[in-house]
């Protein structure tokens, strides 16, 4: 029989003696920071990390997309489209309607123009039948204030408040008027081309106090092109006719002129873009000699930029795409290898360039962002709320898509 020992269990008071070992707890230092490099190497990251993005977001191409919605339209022969107040205006010879993307309607008003077109300027838009008499004056909520005039109406510019401004022309002579938005007549002159010359564009300023004419005179078959800057305010009214400056330049033809952001103004000739300062007497801030014809010009109130045609080595003649900041900088000057119909800039500053059913969608960088060939005829794009999403406008049909 196995005998059996008998084990005395140590206590707990045997325990903590066996095991008595002291631990210093280290005291808490308050004024205690990491190091200075843990900061800058976590600052770098971060900077790394948002460069980063934004690099792949700039050089990033698309050639497909989803189709998100489609609406359907009925549209007239003619129809041309706008973005506006992220809404839609589209106007033909039959009248003027604003509505949403998805073709929910706003407001509409019924005319008959034969060459209508528009201006917009802050919450008001002017719509006018070109060498017509018909000038409609529309804001956000609808139809505002119709003008008929007696003479031929050339163009038409609106500002902020609503004032238009008109050009008009019977034989050789021109006229201007002015008008407030409930067709008050606010300024009338007569332009002789004997003592000055033709008017062939016209820039209103947006808060109405700036008019800007581009004049085109022909002397012993020399054409050259005066830019006539009016100045509504007090200190222009101490000027005669209100003329505050007046630029001539010999063998140049100036066809578009208009003001942009912060009222400066901006002129395009065949080969020649004038920037000017926003001041009394306008002097020139930027004069760009473009070393080539171009042949469409586009710009918004922050880029403006042309196509012209360019050779490479090879001999062949290409089209090239230039765009610039108000600042007169260079931001980009692309190759175009296709051929095209219309060139714009966008609401999001990027380029669109249509050739009917093709489409091809530029950044400010020159990377060629997007590039397809539709089963349709693209009427306009428009950019949606996000990077990745517009509005092809197409025949009969609006859809919303989604690039990937």
């Amino acid at each position: 029989m196995e005998e059996f020992k008998i084990i005395t269990l140590p206590t707990k008071q045997d325990e903590e003696s066996e095991d008595d070992v002291v631990i210093e707890e280290r005291p808490v230092d308050d004024d205690y920071q990491p190091p200075k490099k843990r900061y800058f190497f976590l600052l770098l990251l971060i900077i790394i990390i948002i460069v980063s993005i934004v690099v792949i977001k700039i050089v990033t191409t698309y050639d497909d997309y989803e189709i998100e919605k489609t609406w359907e339209r009925q549209d007239s022969s003619e129809s041309y489209y706008i973005s506006y107040n992220n809404n839609l205006i589209k106007y033909s010879a039959d009248g003027i309607f604003y509505t949403g993307f998805d073709g929910s309607l706003i407001w509409n008003y019924t005319y008959d123009m034969t060459n209508p077109n528009i201006d917009v300027c802050g919450d008001y838009i002017v719509a006018f039948d070109k060498k017509g008499t018909e000038v409609d004056i529309f804001s956000t909520k609808g139809f505002v204030k119709s003008i008929t005039t007696t003479t031929p109406v050339i163009e038409a510019r609106v500002a902020s408040q609503g004032t238009v401004a008109l050009l008009l022309q019977e034989n050789t002579t021109s006229y201007i008027q002015m008008y407030d938005r409930n067709g008050s007549v606010l300024v009338s002159g007569e332009i002789h081309p004997e003592n000055t010359g033709f008017p062939v564009s016209m820039a209103l300023s947006s808060d109405a106090t700036r008019l800007l004419l581009s004049i085109i005179n022909i002397d012993s078959g020399q054409v050259s092109t005066d830019l006539i800057f009016y100045d509504f305010t007090s200190a222009g009214k101490k000027e005669q006719d209100n003329i505050v400056a007046t630029n001539h330049y010999i063998g140049t033809l100036i066809p578009k002129v208009d003001y942009v952001k912060n009222d400066k103004a901006i002129a395009f000739s065949d080969s020649r873009i004038i920037i000017f300062n926003n001041n009394l007497k306008a002097t020139v801030a930027k004069d760009i000699t473009v070393n080539a014809e171009m042949k469409s010009i586009f710009y918004d109130d922050t880029h403006f930029g042309y196509i012209c045609e360019t050779a490479l080595e090879t001999g062949e003649v290409v089209n090239e795409l230039n765009v610039y900041n108000l600042y007169g900088f260079k931001c980009v000057s692309k190759t175009i290898e296709n051929s095209y119909d219309t060139v714009s800039i966008m609401d999001n500053n990027e380029i669109c360039i249509k050739n009917g059913n093709e489409v091809s969608i530029y950044n400010l960088q020159g990377f060629e962002k997007f590039n397809y060939t539709f089963d349709d005829t693209v009427y306009d794009v428009l950019p949606g709320n996000t990077s990745r999403r517009y509005y092809v406008i197409q025949r009969n049909k609006t859809e919303e898509i989604y690039l990937k």
